[in-house]
């Protein structure tokens, strides 16, 4: 196995021969995918943990009408699906799709539960993940439900620094691109934002 995963937030800390032997005996396996290609479907079963070793990842929701809303952007080292492995319906309710080139160590169901009954800090580590990434959304949900679109727009920024490219900006805050620009330009005149090189930026 890689030495690289020992080191990564969910098995920082656990005993490398005991992980080690409970992913030889129930094997998970390593994946590479280009940027463009599904990594899961909604609605599809979520049987494995995958894990983000490299590249990154976005994650949306597609509604019976075929609009679609991108929830979150993951980037290596992380963890995907932490949520959803352990749930009653078992499937995925987003798609995963590569933002990148990426890596994944794909870990079966029976390996994590056989891995967090046998390592403490493993299991710490694991409901810190599945915390970290429920606040996560706690606080995209409070984005989309209770602020404007111009409060969206302030703290995208916030987060990123600029918006460099509107029609990617759109599908991460889930807007039409016509609806952002009318809402930037908006702003721009307000004087909360100005245009720079590097994109639209608060003032």
């Amino acid at each position: 196995m890689n030495n690289e995963i020992y080191e990564m937030p969910l098995f920082r800390g656990g005993n490398k021969d005991t992980i080690e032997r409970i992913m030889h005996d129930f094997p998970s396996r390593y994946v590479h995918y280009k940027k463009g290609d599904t990594i899961a479907m909604q609605g599809n079963a979520c049987r494995s943990l995958y894990i983000l070793c490299e590249g990154s990842v976005y994650a949306k929701m597609i509604s019976e009408e075929g609009k679609e809303f991108t929830l979150d952007t993951l980037s290596a080292p992380d963890v995907l699906a932490s949520a959803f492995v352990f749930s009653s319906e078992g499937i995925f309710p987003v798609t995963i799709l590569a933002n990148s080139d990426c890596d994944l160590w794909i870990v079966s169901k029976e390996s994590l539960l056989r891995i967090i009954e046998s390592e403490p800090l493993v299991l710490r580590n694991y409901l810190t993940v599945i915390s970290d990434h429920s606040m996560f959304l706690s606080k995209r949900l409070n984005e989309f439900a209770l602020q404007t679109l111009s409060s969206r727009i302030m703290s995208y920024i916030e987060q990123n620094g600029s918006i460099q490219n509107l029609q990617e900006a759109a599908f991460i805050l889930g807007v039409a691109r016509p609806s952002l620009s009318r809402a930037v330009l908006q702003l721009v005149g307000q004087g909360v934002l100005k245009k720079e090189n590097r994109g639209y930026v608060l003032v």
